[in-house]
């Protein structure tokens, strides 16, 4: 899944935990106390289920592969899968070429 979907994803898990916590508001004007804290529990459960989905993904998308101060004929750099590729302070008398596949 890409990481827009699963921010959308996250979005909409955010919008039942608010609904989730309206019910709640209503348990606890209630004193319904045993209510209360199963919801408090499952509401602490859910959000910190996506907060670290979310911090993996965005992890998993920040690879980096990265040239510097390199000198040569030619410089190849070859990725597979996302990431970013960068080359700085390079003097290259030939060919520079960057490849990503995926």
């Amino acid at each position: 899944m890409a990481l827009t979907g699963k921010r959308t994803l996250a979005a909409a898990g955010t919008v039942v935990v608010a609904a989730a916590v309206n019910v709640a508001t209503g348990m606890l004007t209630q004193k319904w106390s045993l209510a209360w804290w199963v919801c408090t529990a499952v509401l602490v459960v859910v959000g910190a289920t996506l907060q670290v989905w979310l911090t993996m993904s965005e992890r998993a998308a920040e690879r980096r592969q990265e040239f510097e101060d390199v000198e040569g004929r030619s410089l190849s750099q070859t990725m597979s899968g996302p990431g970013e590729q960068i080359v700085r302070r390079a003097k290259v008398t030939g060919n520079l070429t960057q490849r990503q596949d995926g």
